[in-house]
């Protein structure tokens, strides 16, 4: 063993610049290491940050992909109401005046003296027809009359009823029903205007 720390020391300055380069080389090593950890331990939080901002845009998307199924499903529920329900006035003017007619002769009624004003509901593309007209009868015959317009599967709205007391426990009733009709694409609504 003395020998060897003999050898040691007569050749000290051959091992000192391997040992200086060993010490430099741990310090670097060392030195190194902490700036890897901080480098890394940034880039894991950023990884946790684009993490939260991707499930933040895909909640996002998930609404915005409602929202749009839902909206596409009302446009389709809009155009089968206008397609179907309402029609054009054309298709369902003549079959709603006869109903009306009808509905109140099977109530016991005589209608009387038809008018029929219309109201243009541009921003919808829809057109307000009323039927305005007057009956006499009695109260009974008029509520069956109200009530067989309520199960009526026409879409026809009461918007105003004047009663008036008639001799002999009779009354008149002047009337006024709408409906509405889909403006006709073939008369030149505006596109706009039409579902």
């Amino acid at each position: 063993m003395r020998a060897l720390v003999e050898r040691f020391r007569r050749h000290a300055p051959l091992w000192g610049v391997p040992l200086a380069l060993i010490v430099l080389n741990v310090a670097w090593l060392s030195a190194f290491g902490s700036g890897a950890r901080l480098r890394a331990a940034d880039l894991a939080s950023r990884l946790d940050r684009a993490r939260e901002e991707h499930t933040r845009a895909s909640a996002q998307l998930a609404e915005r992909e409602q929202l749009w199924i839902a909206a596409t499903e009302n446009r389709q529920r809009l155009a089968t109401l206008y397609r179907e329900r309402f029609g054009t006035e054309r298709e369902r003017l003549t079959a709603t005046l006869r109903e009306v007619r009808d509905l109140a002769t099977r109530a016991g009624l005589e209608p009387r003296s038809f008018s029929y004003p219309e109201e243009e509901l541009a921003d919808f593309g829809l057109l307000r027809r009323s039927v305005v007209f007057s009956v006499e009868g009695g109260y009974p015959q008029l509520r069956t009359f109200l009530h067989l317009l309520e199960l009526s599967p026409t879409f026809l709205t009461v918007d105003r009823i004047q009663v008036s007391e008639r001799g002999g426990g009779g009354l008149g009733a002047s009337l006024r029903l709408s409906t509405l009709f889909a403006v006709d694409p073939a008369a030149g609504a505006p596109a706009e205007a039409r579902p």
